[in-house]
């Protein structure tokens, strides 16, 4: 191989390392922008996480009130519920306490009205 041909050969790899080059720095280009939109679209979701749990506090309070109001009414408890809510109120209480309903135990044709 002649000095011309190793001259040729050596300006052809370094035009093939340049665009191998090239086309790195596109991708690394196109990295930095997909960071840059997952940075944003995290920070939007530590946003809603944040507003998530803090309104789950205010409605855990606001419930809290609301039964501490409810155990200021003397007699509630003892009132007496047409016949069609007891039953009703029964099964919200198994449920209440754990002894409710699984999903396996639930049917569609229970569900319709």
């Amino acid at each position: 191989m002649t000095t011309l041909d190793k001259v040729r050969l050596l300006e052809q790899r370094i035009i093939k390392a340049t665009i191998l080059i090239h086309n790195l720095e596109g991708k690394i280009e196109e990295l930095n922008d997909e960071i840059e939109v997952l940075s944003v679209h995290n920070t939007e979701l530590q946003k809603y996480a944040d507003t998530f749990s803090a309104d789950s506090q205010l409605i855990a309070e606001s419930i809290s009130s609301a039964l501490e109001h409810l155990d200021t009414i003397e007699g509630l408890d003892e009132i007496e519920i047409l016949d069609s809510l007891s039953e009703d109120l029964a099964v919200a209480d198994r449920f209440t306490d754990g002894g409710g309903q699984t999903i396996d135990e639930v049917s569609l044709d229970d569900l319709r009205v």
